[in-house]
């Protein structure tokens, strides 16, 4: 029924849209199946398909006038493998744990979603659900991004990166964002406000998030800044940098631990969590060659010690572009934790956009 409604409402959104002479609105999408083998010390080795996040949508705008448009986004995640049910911790499935009337999940899942004005000279805001100003920046640094073996699932980046709602560090819900216009040559400033509508829980927070980005011939550098606002160990920082060199790219990313990437796996007991990595891809022609390097650290207790909690990532991948619609990939990630031993995964995939 869901997947009845959802599909009803984009065709007639769509349709009335392209009936407005000043105003364009586009379906779009994202379509990515792989086969994945996970090898995991001490068991639970596996292949099995994944989705990878992905997604149908529709989006547009209208000239208001006077150099002002409106805007919107609305975007749903669909598993084309399973209705809704991933392989395991690394696949990002559309069930969150509700079935329908069949016993399954209903197969699908909000993304950003919003509505917002722009302005020249002045930038946009936008109201609904979106990225934050720590997710956004550093997604430009993944080539294997919306992947099973993207870089914020194998360590290369926090699992701050993930997540969804009104604490989604990733994504958030009942947020305003602000995104300037570019400025001095290349650069930009943006930030996220999200508000508390679960004040019974007893905590008034209403986290946001800051960043700053640059971009000018083949520099693109960035920083943000996020919090919870509750107090203690709440934050989280980031920088970046990418330099491109004709067909070469190199980058790296630091993330400092202020408590907040430590709650994602260990609530409130330290911080000191962070997490690096460096990388460089090479195109040559159709094709994209590209490794990564990462580490973690130890989680420093409030109580005092530490929690072992380490690890070495890398990967390895490759794709090649059969248009600029359609592609195939292959990667190959190595986590090794001190605690745990390692967790390999396999990835073979197909993406098409539209």
């Amino acid at each position: 029924m869901n997947k009845k409604l959802i599909v009803t409402a984009m065709g007639l959104a769509l349709a009335g849209g392209m009936s407005l002479a000043n105003a364009d609105v586009k379906v779009y999408g994202q379509l990515d199946m792989s086969i994945d083998s996970v090898d995991i010390d001490g068991g639970g080795d596996d292949i099995n398909m994944g989705s990878n996040r992905s997604a149908v949508g529709f989006k547009g705008t209208e000239d208001l006038g006077g150099g002002m448009k409106a805007f919107f986004k609305v975007e749903y995640q669909t598993d084309l493998d399973d209705e809704g049910f991933g392989p395991g911790n690394f696949e990002d499935d559309t069930s969150n744990n509700k079935a329908g009337p069949s016993g399954k999940a209903n197969g699908w899942k909000g993304r950003d979603q919003y509505i917002g004005l722009k302005m020249e000279g002045f930038g946009k805001l936008t109201f609904g659900q979106m990225s934050t100003a720590y997710k956004s920046p550093a997604s430009k640094l993944d080539p294997f991004y919306r992947t099973r073996n993207q870089a914020r699932n194998v360590g290369l980046q926090s699992s701050l990166h993930k997540g969804k709602g009104e604490e989604g560090q990733g994504r958030a819900t009942n947020t305003v964002r602000y995104d300037s216009s570019t400025f001095a040559g290349g650069a930009k400033v943006f930030g996220t406000y999200t508000f508390d509508n679960t004040e019974t829980d007893g905590e008034n927070d209403d986290p946001y998030s800051i960043g700053a980005s640059y971009k000018a011939g083949g520099i693109y550098a960035f920083a943000s800044y996020i919090t919870t606002d509750r107090g203690g160990n709440d934050n989280a920082a980031q920088f970046g940098i990418k330099y491109t060199m004709g067909d070469a790219a190199f980058w790296g990313m630091y993330e400092m631990d202020g408590g907040l990437i430590t709650s994602t796996s260990n609530p409130n007991l330290g911080d000191g969590a962070d997490v690096f990595n460096v990388g460089a891809s090479y195109t040559i022609g159709n094709n994209l060659v590209s490794f990564d390097y990462g580490e973690g650290d130890d989680i420093d207790l409030d109580a005092g010690g530490k929690l072992d909690t380490s690890y070495t990532t890398w990967r390895l991948g490759g794709y090649h572009k059969f248009s600029n619609r359609t592609r195939v990939y292959a990667t190959f990630s190595q986590q090794d934790f001190d605690a745990t031993g390692e967790i390999d995964i396999f990835s073979l995939g197909m993406r098409h956009n539209f």
